[in-house]
Protein backbone atom coordinates (compact mmCIF):
# COMPACT_ATOMS: atom_id res chain seq x y z
CA UNK A 1 0.00 0.00 0.00
CA UNK A 2 2.61 2.59 0.93
CA UNK A 3 4.93 1.85 -2.15
CA UNK A 4 1.61 3.00 -3.92
CA UNK A 5 1.22 5.98 -2.10
CA UNK A 6 2.10 9.51 -3.58
CA UNK A 7 2.92 12.60 -1.74
CA UNK A 8 2.73 15.86 -2.86
CA UNK A 9 2.57 19.28 -1.50
CA UNK A 10 0.05 22.43 -2.34
CA UNK A 11 0.75 25.98 -0.57
CA UNK A 12 0.26 24.93 3.14
CA UNK A 13 -1.19 21.83 2.70
CA UNK A 14 0.70 17.72 1.98
CA UNK A 15 -1.35 15.61 0.53
CA UNK A 16 -1.20 11.78 0.82
CA UNK A 17 -3.03 9.39 -1.35
CA UNK A 18 -3.37 5.59 -0.67
CA UNK A 19 -5.42 5.42 -3.81
CA UNK A 20 -8.74 6.46 -5.32
CA UNK A 21 -10.89 6.14 -2.21
CA UNK A 22 -8.57 7.00 0.52
CA UNK A 23 -6.28 10.20 0.93
CA UNK A 24 -5.24 12.20 4.16
CA UNK A 25 -4.30 15.75 4.21
CA UNK A 26 -2.11 17.44 6.88
CA UNK A 27 -1.62 20.92 7.68
CA UNK A 28 2.04 21.80 7.25
CA UNK A 29 2.32 24.92 7.94
CA UNK A 30 5.36 25.29 10.48
CA UNK A 31 3.93 29.26 10.94
CA UNK A 32 4.08 29.58 15.13
CA UNK A 33 1.06 31.28 16.80
CA UNK A 34 -0.63 30.21 20.03
CA UNK A 35 -3.91 28.98 17.78
CA UNK A 36 -2.38 27.03 15.43
CA UNK A 37 -2.32 23.56 15.12
CA UNK A 38 0.36 21.87 13.68
CA UNK A 39 -0.18 18.59 11.45
CA UNK A 40 -4.07 18.60 11.56
CA UNK A 41 -4.96 15.42 9.80
CA UNK A 42 -7.94 15.68 7.71
CA UNK A 43 -8.95 12.63 5.83
CA UNK A 44 -11.71 12.36 3.23
CA UNK A 45 -14.88 10.28 3.27
CA UNK A 46 -16.69 9.46 0.60
CA UNK A 47 -20.74 8.36 0.53
CA UNK A 48 -23.77 7.85 -2.35
CA UNK A 49 -27.10 8.29 -1.71
CA UNK A 50 -29.84 7.17 -3.94
CA UNK A 51 -33.01 8.98 -4.81
CA UNK A 52 -33.50 7.83 -8.25
CA UNK A 53 -34.77 11.12 -8.95
CA UNK A 54 -32.35 13.21 -10.67
CA UNK A 55 -31.30 12.64 -13.98
CA UNK A 56 -27.65 13.14 -13.19
CA UNK A 57 -25.60 12.59 -9.60
CA UNK A 58 -24.40 15.88 -7.87
CA UNK A 59 -20.96 15.92 -6.08
CA UNK A 60 -21.59 17.71 -2.86
CA UNK A 61 -18.45 18.48 -0.40
CA UNK A 62 -19.54 18.57 3.01
CA UNK A 63 -17.09 20.96 5.65
CA UNK A 64 -18.86 20.76 8.95
CA UNK A 65 -17.78 21.62 12.95
CA UNK A 66 -14.57 23.90 11.14
CA UNK A 67 -14.54 26.09 14.35
CA UNK A 68 -12.33 28.93 13.10
CA UNK A 69 -9.20 26.45 12.43
CA UNK A 70 -6.79 26.77 9.58
CA UNK A 71 -8.62 25.74 6.15
CA UNK A 72 -5.99 25.98 3.33
CA UNK A 73 -5.51 22.12 3.28
CA UNK A 74 -9.26 21.88 2.46
CA UNK A 75 -9.67 23.06 -0.73
CA UNK A 76 -7.65 19.78 -2.14
CA UNK A 77 -10.47 17.86 -1.07
CA UNK A 78 -13.41 20.20 -2.62
CA UNK A 79 -11.91 20.25 -5.99
CA UNK A 80 -14.50 19.00 -8.60
CA UNK A 81 -17.16 19.23 -6.03
CA UNK A 82 -20.44 20.63 -7.63
CA UNK A 83 -21.20 22.67 -4.20
CA UNK A 84 -20.12 22.64 -0.91
CA UNK A 85 -22.88 22.58 2.19
CA UNK A 86 -21.47 23.69 5.46
CA UNK A 87 -24.01 21.92 8.26
CA UNK A 88 -22.77 24.86 11.13
CA UNK A 89 -20.03 25.74 13.76
CA UNK A 90 -17.70 27.47 11.60
CA UNK A 91 -17.11 29.45 14.83
CA UNK A 92 -15.76 29.01 18.11
CA UNK A 93 -17.77 29.77 21.11
CA UNK A 94 -14.96 29.67 23.56
CA UNK A 95 -12.86 31.61 21.99
CA UNK A 96 -15.83 33.67 20.73
CA UNK A 97 -13.95 33.51 17.46
CA UNK A 98 -15.29 34.20 13.91
CA UNK A 99 -12.77 35.87 11.54
CA UNK A 100 -11.12 32.45 10.20
CA UNK A 101 -14.39 30.71 10.11
CA UNK A 102 -16.13 33.78 7.77
CA UNK A 103 -13.62 34.14 5.93
CA UNK A 104 -13.51 30.31 4.73
CA UNK A 105 -16.92 30.85 3.56
CA UNK A 106 -16.05 34.26 1.83
CA UNK A 107 -13.05 31.74 -0.36
CA UNK A 108 -15.20 28.77 -0.62
CA UNK A 109 -18.10 31.10 -2.18
CA UNK A 110 -15.47 32.30 -4.79
CA UNK A 111 -14.85 29.18 -5.97
CA UNK A 112 -18.13 26.88 -5.83
CA UNK A 113 -21.40 27.19 -4.85
CA UNK A 114 -21.56 27.20 -1.24
CA UNK A 115 -24.37 26.83 1.00
CA UNK A 116 -24.86 27.60 5.02
CA UNK A 117 -26.94 26.85 7.80
CA UNK A 118 -26.10 27.98 11.44
CA UNK A 119 -24.70 25.63 14.22
CA UNK A 120 -24.28 25.93 17.86
CA UNK A 121 -21.72 27.83 18.21
CA UNK A 122 -22.78 30.80 16.28
CA UNK A 123 -26.01 31.01 17.93
CA UNK A 124 -23.79 31.36 21.23
CA UNK A 125 -21.21 34.44 20.14
CA UNK A 126 -22.08 37.19 21.96
CA UNK A 127 -22.48 39.55 18.92
CA UNK A 128 -24.49 37.25 17.11
CA UNK A 129 -26.53 39.22 14.81
CA UNK A 130 -23.40 40.98 13.74
CA UNK A 131 -22.10 37.53 13.26
CA UNK A 132 -25.34 36.65 10.64
CA UNK A 133 -24.38 40.06 8.93
CA UNK A 134 -21.02 38.91 8.17
CA UNK A 135 -21.71 35.79 7.19
CA UNK A 136 -24.37 37.02 4.32
CA UNK A 137 -21.99 39.34 2.97
CA UNK A 138 -19.58 36.08 2.06
CA UNK A 139 -20.95 35.22 -1.19
CA UNK A 140 -22.51 32.03 0.40
CA UNK A 141 -26.38 31.04 0.83
CA UNK A 142 -27.01 31.59 4.39
CA UNK A 143 -30.17 29.14 5.00
CA UNK A 144 -31.62 30.46 8.15
CA UNK A 145 -34.93 28.28 8.12
CA UNK A 146 -35.21 28.74 4.62
CA UNK A 147 -34.50 27.21 1.42
CA UNK A 148 -33.03 27.65 -2.12
CA UNK A 149 -33.18 26.33 -5.58
CA UNK A 150 -29.82 24.22 -7.13
CA UNK A 151 -30.23 22.54 -10.30
CA UNK A 152 -32.48 20.03 -9.96
CA UNK A 153 -32.41 19.86 -5.77
CA UNK A 154 -33.95 22.19 -3.25
CA UNK A 155 -31.46 22.94 -0.41
CA UNK A 156 -32.64 24.04 3.04
CA UNK A 157 -30.81 25.17 6.40
CA UNK A 158 -32.61 24.27 9.32
CA UNK A 159 -32.21 25.19 13.35
CA UNK A 160 -34.57 25.45 16.24
CA UNK A 161 -37.10 28.62 15.68
CA UNK A 162 -36.96 29.45 19.17
CA UNK A 163 -33.28 30.12 18.93
CA UNK A 164 -32.89 32.05 15.72
CA UNK A 165 -36.19 33.88 15.45
CA UNK A 166 -36.90 32.59 12.39
CA UNK A 167 -40.59 30.55 11.59
CA UNK A 168 -39.67 27.72 10.87
CA UNK A 169 -40.20 26.47 7.05
CA UNK A 170 -40.67 22.23 7.15
CA UNK A 171 -44.00 21.96 6.16
CA UNK A 172 -43.18 24.06 2.70
CA UNK A 173 -40.33 22.77 2.46
CA UNK A 174 -40.90 19.40 2.52
CA UNK A 175 -43.80 19.38 -0.12
CA UNK A 176 -41.63 20.82 -2.81
CA UNK A 177 -41.06 19.12 -5.59
CA UNK A 178 -37.61 18.00 -6.49
CA UNK A 179 -34.91 16.14 -4.55
CA UNK A 180 -34.90 17.82 -0.85
CA UNK A 181 -31.10 18.70 0.93
CA UNK A 182 -31.53 19.94 4.48
CA UNK A 183 -28.56 20.83 6.28
CA UNK A 184 -29.53 20.49 10.07
CA UNK A 185 -26.08 20.85 12.30
CA UNK A 186 -27.23 18.73 15.25
CA UNK A 187 -28.39 14.55 14.65
CA UNK A 188 -30.41 14.46 17.33
CA UNK A 189 -32.74 17.21 16.15
CA UNK A 190 -33.01 14.72 13.18
CA UNK A 191 -34.21 12.30 15.14
CA UNK A 192 -36.45 14.37 17.39
CA UNK A 193 -37.89 16.67 14.80
CA UNK A 194 -37.46 15.38 10.77
CA UNK A 195 -37.64 11.84 11.21
CA UNK A 196 -41.02 11.07 9.72
CA UNK A 197 -40.53 13.95 7.19
CA UNK A 198 -40.12 13.60 2.95
CA UNK A 199 -36.93 14.42 2.86
CA UNK A 200 -33.80 12.86 0.83
CA UNK A 201 -30.44 14.06 2.11
CA UNK A 202 -29.73 15.26 5.50
CA UNK A 203 -26.43 16.56 6.44
CA UNK A 204 -25.60 16.81 10.05
CA UNK A 205 -22.16 17.72 12.28
CA UNK A 206 -22.12 18.56 15.83
CA UNK A 207 -21.01 15.38 17.58
CA UNK A 208 -17.20 15.45 16.75
CA UNK A 209 -17.56 11.71 15.54
CA UNK A 210 -17.97 11.10 19.50
CA UNK A 211 -14.50 12.74 20.30
CA UNK A 212 -12.79 9.26 21.04
CA UNK A 213 -13.59 5.88 19.21
CA UNK A 214 -13.72 2.68 20.70
CA UNK A 215 -14.50 -0.27 18.52
CA UNK A 216 -16.56 1.92 16.31
CA UNK A 217 -18.33 3.75 18.51
CA UNK A 218 -17.98 7.32 20.25
CA UNK A 219 -17.58 8.21 23.62
CA UNK A 220 -19.11 11.24 24.41
CA UNK A 221 -20.89 13.84 22.18
CA UNK A 222 -22.18 17.24 23.30
CA UNK A 223 -26.31 16.85 23.42
CA UNK A 224 -26.24 13.05 23.54
CA UNK A 225 -23.80 12.33 26.57
CA UNK A 226 -21.53 9.15 27.13
CA UNK A 227 -21.85 6.31 24.45
CA UNK A 228 -24.29 8.38 21.70
CA UNK A 229 -25.77 6.79 18.82
CA UNK A 230 -25.81 9.32 16.45
CA UNK A 231 -22.03 10.64 15.78
CA UNK A 232 -21.06 9.49 12.35
CA UNK A 233 -21.82 7.64 8.97
CA UNK A 234 -24.95 7.21 7.81
CA UNK A 235 -28.60 7.19 9.72
CA UNK A 236 -31.99 5.87 8.33
CA UNK A 237 -29.66 5.95 4.70
CA UNK A 238 -30.38 9.59 4.13
CA UNK A 239 -28.86 11.50 7.14
CA UNK A 240 -25.01 12.06 6.87
CA UNK A 241 -22.97 12.76 10.25
CA UNK A 242 -19.91 14.32 9.78
CA UNK A 243 -17.30 14.03 12.56
CA UNK A 244 -16.02 17.74 11.86
CA UNK A 245 -12.99 19.09 10.42
CA UNK A 246 -11.83 20.50 13.24
CA UNK A 247 -11.59 20.10 17.55
CA UNK A 248 -12.38 22.92 19.13
CA UNK A 249 -11.83 21.69 22.77
CA UNK A 250 -8.16 20.51 24.38
CA UNK A 251 -9.64 17.18 24.46
CA UNK A 252 -7.79 14.77 21.39
CA UNK A 253 -9.63 12.70 18.86
CA UNK A 254 -8.17 9.03 19.56
CA UNK A 255 -9.28 6.57 16.52
CA UNK A 256 -11.28 9.60 14.93
CA UNK A 257 -9.60 12.24 12.56
CA UNK A 258 -10.93 15.59 11.44
CA UNK A 259 -12.44 14.95 8.35
CA UNK A 260 -14.57 16.18 5.07
CA UNK A 261 -17.20 14.71 3.22
CA UNK A 262 -17.92 13.92 -0.50
CA UNK A 263 -21.74 12.56 -0.70
CA UNK A 264 -22.99 11.69 -3.87
CA UNK A 265 -26.52 12.00 -4.52
CA UNK A 266 -28.27 10.50 -7.33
Amino acid sequence: MLGRSVFCTLGRACLLCYNKRECCVFQCDPSPGKDRKRMQTRKLTKYHIHTGRLTRPVDFAVVSDLHDEPYDDLWPMLDGADALLVPGDVCDRYRQSSARGVAFLKEAADRLPTFFSLGNHETRQKQFRLLVGDLERTGAEVLINRYVRFGECWIGGWYPPSIVREPDMMDQFEKLDGVKVLLCHKPEHYIKFMRGRALDLVVAGHAHGGQIRVAGRGVFSPGQGLFPRYTYGVVDGRMVISAGAGNPVHLPRWGNPCEVLRVTLD
